[in-house]
C-alpha cells in the first residue's frame, strides 16, 4: 500500500515534468513559426502545439501538432498545384530550428525522468528487500 502511494506521487512528478517540457517546446514552436512565416493568417499558430502523452502511467511521448502547411513549409514543395501552376517552395526547416532551440528543455526532461524513474526503482527494490527480510525473520 505504501508502494502505491509513493508510485502515485512519482507518476505525478513525471507528468508534471513532461508538461513543463511540452510547454517550453510549444512556446518555442510558435515563436519559430511566427518569425519564419510571411503570411500571418493565424491558422499556423493556432494549430501548432505540443502535449505530453502519458501511457500506462508513464510519460510516453511529447506530441507535436501542426497544420499540413507547416509540414509543407518544413520540407519544401516542388511540383504542380491543383490549379495547374508549377510551384517551388524552399524548405524552411521549422522542426530543425525547434529541436535546436529546445534541446536544453529535452535534456532537462531526460534528466528529470531518469531521476524520477530511478527513485521508483530504488523504492521498489528496498520494499522487496524489506519484505524478504521480514519473511526470513518469521
Amino acid at each position: 500500500m505504501i508502494d502505491s502511494i509513493l508510485d502515485r506521487d512519482i507518476l505525478g512528478e513525471e507528468k508534471k515534468a513532461g508538461q513543463k517540457a511540452a510547454r517550453t517546446i510549444r512556446r518555442n514552436f510558435k515563436a519559430i513559426l511566427a518569425t519564419s512565416t510571411v503570411k500571418r493568417s493565424g491558422t499556423l499558430l493556432r494549430i501548432a502545439g505540443a502535449t505530453a502523452t502519458m501511457k500506462a502511467g508513464e510519460l510516453d511521448a511529447i506530441t507535436i501538432n501542426a497544420s499540413t502547411a507547416t509540414f509543407i513549409q518544413h520540407y519544401g514543395f516542388e511540383g504542380i498545384k491543383s490549379n495547374g501552376v508549377r510551384m517551388t517552395l524552399k524548405p524552411l526547416s521549422h522542426f530543425d530550428l525547434l529541436f535546436d532551440k529546445s534541446s536544453r528543455a529535452l535534456e532537462q526532461l531526460a534528466d528529470e525522468i531518469a531521476d524520477i524513474r530511478g527513485e521508483r526503482i530504488t523504492t521498489r527494490l528496498s520494499n522487496m528487500v524489506k519484505l524478504l527480510s521480514d519473511e526470513r525473520v518469521k
